[in-house]
């Protein structure tokens, strides 16, 4: 089955967006082996939320290191530092913050600069276009 990679029409906002670069950060986090599989599930909530109710966050994908599954990265991408600022400020990440606080053992937020970022539509989610 083929998949097409679509570029969607731009909204008002989406516009305004796309005069900025979008914000990108990856997450480094080390999970408490003990509460692995509870933290695994809070962040699956919260991603599920994030992506669903709030049109700034584009991207969310988290992935755990194949050897070190206690290891995992975030991929995080919004529509601009509006888009993050409201993120992190929402009824769900302040709960997976709080609720997650004491099985994280480390955490490293790595600001970076997009590139090219690309998905299939259907794929990965929302996301049909590269920017």
């Amino acid at each position: 089955m083929a998949i097409a990679a679509t570029i969607l029409p731009l909204s008002a906002t989406d516009a305004n967006a796309a005069n900025a670069p979008p914000k990108v950060r990856i997450a480094e986090i080390e999970i408490d082996p003990g509460q692995l599989a509870a933290y695994k599930t809070l962040l699956a909530e919260e991603q599920e939320a994030s992506v669903r109710l709030e049109p700034g966050v584009l991207m969310l994908h988290s992935a755990a290191i194949a050897t070190e599954p206690t290891h995992i990265r975030l991929l995080e991408v919004y529509a601009d530092q509006a888009a993050y600022e409201a993120h992190i400020r929402s009824p769900h990440f302040l709960k997976y913050k709080t609720l997650t606080e004491r099985m994280i053992k480390s955490l490293k937020l790595i600001e970076a600069t997009p590139i090219l970022l690309c998905s299939k539509a259907g794929a990965a989610g929302p996301i049909d276009t590269c920017r």
